[in-house]
């Protein structure tokens, strides 16, 4: 008779744990958080129900972990300063397969008060004093928040409520706003 080892179960239990994450950012992204169900977000992962409240301890919960793993600050702040404006529009605009956008989970999250506390609780700790620290100076809480309205403003007319300009490549001279925009925050 085989046996299992427990590195074995190990990458089991990651697969199976970073499945349900991943379905659930899927489900709460289409659904929002009200009407996100565990029956819905298992039955794409293609796992028991049990295994929400073992790995993550309830709906609640998953939709935290769910969220959090959505918002990746590296994906601002690993880019150098001097070409900034060119490579996160770059990053927003080209780099869209396979990531799912926190942007309509936050939105998911507005019904819902306890929801919409931890989606406002990591907003401020994964986006905005990562922001902060990687502008640094006196004004870093400002050029944070500006950068949050400009790429809000974008992903919103991107993905949830989508305009035509949006829609494929973005349009040459909204590109080059858009790199100037974020330039200036940095700059500034």
């Amino acid at each position: 008779m085989a046996t299992i080892n427990s590195d074995t179960r190990t990458r089991d239990a990651d697969r199976t744990r970073q499945a349900i994450l991943h379905a659930a950012q899927q489900i709460f992204a289409e659904k929002g958080f009200a009407e996100a169900g565990i029956r819905d977000i298992t039955a794409r992962a293609g796992v028991n129900q049990s295994l929400v409240s073992r790995y993550f301890g309830g709906k609640l919960k998953l939709f935290e972990a769910a969220l959090e793993a959505a918002l990746d600050p590296r994906l601002m702040t690993d880019l150098p300063k001097e070409d900034f404006g060119k490579r996160i529009v770059a990053r927003f605009a080209d780099e869209r397969a396979g990531r799912i956008s926190p942007l309509p989970i936050m939105f998911g999250a507005a019904s819902d008060s306890e929801a919409r506390a931890i989606a406002a609780h990591l907003l401020r700790d994964r986006v905005f004093e990562p922001l902060k620290t990687w502008f640094d100076g006196e004004t870093a809480a400002v050029k944070a928040a500006r950068f949050m309205i400009v790429s809000l403003g974008f992903f919103a007319y991107r993905d949830q409520l989508p305009l035509a300009e949006f829609a494929g490549a973005v349009d040459p001279g909204l590109r080059q706003w858009l790199e100037t925009e974020f330039q200036a925050i940095v700059d500034e």
